[in-house]
C-alpha cells in the first residue's frame, strides 16, 4: 500500500500500472465507509500477493487528482491498467464483492505460475514438447465439443492412465452438462482425488 500525492502521482500510478494494475482508493480521515473499506483493501492486496499495488490519496489533500477523475463522493475506487483508468466503484463494498471486482481483472494466480513454469520448460527443452501440447491444446479449441470429446475418448483409450486427458474429457464432458458420461470418465480415478490436487 503506497501513499501517492500529486508529485508522486505520475511515477506511482501511471508507470506503475504499465506493469502492475493499481487500484486507487479515493479517501479522507472523516469519512466512515472509508475507515471500514481502507483495511479490507489492505487485506486484499496481501491475499493477492503483487498481483495488483493499492494507493490511497486522500482527497481533500489531493483535490488536484481528485478533479482529474471527477471524485463526487468518497470512497470511490479507480482501477488504473496501462495507464489508464479500467473501471471503477463507489462506496464500500464487501470482501466477497471486492473479490469479485478483482477476479473480473486481475490474471488468475496460478496463470503467473504456469507461465514461468511454461518459460523454464521451454528454456530447458527447446520449445519442443510444450509447443507440441499447445499446438494439441490449440487443435481441440478448434473441433466443435463433441467432436473434441470423441478425439479425448479415442487419446484416453490408447494412454488410460494419462491423467491430464482424462481431467480434460470430465471436464469438457460436464461444461457440455453430459454428467452421466463425466461420472463414467472419471470413475477410474475417483480414488485419486486426495492425492491428485488436479482432481
Amino acid at each position: 500500500m503506497i501513499d501517492v500525492t500529486n508529485l508522486t502521482f505520475e511515477a506511482e500510478i501511471v508507470e506503475a500500472s504499465m506493469h502492475t494494475p493499481v487500484l486507487i482508493d479515493f479517501w479522507a480521515p472523516w469519512c466512515e465507509p472509508c475507515k471500514v473499506l481502507g483495511p479490507l483493501l489492505e487485506k486484499l492486496e496481501a491475499d493477492y500477493a503483487g498481483r495488483f499495488i493499492l494507493a490511497k490519496i486522500d482527497a481533500d489533500q489531493e483535490q488536484e487528482i481528485s478533479g482529474a477523475f471527477g471524485i463526487r463522493s468518497i470512497p470511490t475506487c479507480i482501477l488504473m491498467v496501462a495507464g489508464k483508468p479500467t473501471d471503477g466503484f463507489q462506496g464500500a463494498l464487501t470482501e466477497g464483492k471486492l473479490r469479485e471486482f478483482l477476479d473480473k481483472h486481475l490474471a488468475p494466480a496460478n496463470e503467473d505460475v504456469k507461465a514461468e513454469v511454461n518459460a523454464e520448460v521451454k528454456a530447458e527443452d527447446g520449445a519442443g514438447a510444450l509447443a507440441k501440447e499447445e499446438e494439441e491444446e490449440d487443435a481441440l479449441q478448434a473441433l466443435t465439443p463433441e467432436m473434441a470429446v470423441d478425439k479425448l475418448l479415442a487419446k484416453l483409450k490408447g494412454d488410460a492412465n494419462n491423467e491430464d486427458i482424462r481431467f480434460d474429457l470430465v471436464k469438457l464432458l460436464l461444461q457440455l452438462g453430459r454428467d452421466d458420461d463425466a461420472k463414467v470418465a472419471f470413475a477410474p480415478v475417483i480414488a485419486k482425488t486426495s492425492v491428485v490436487r488436479k482432481f
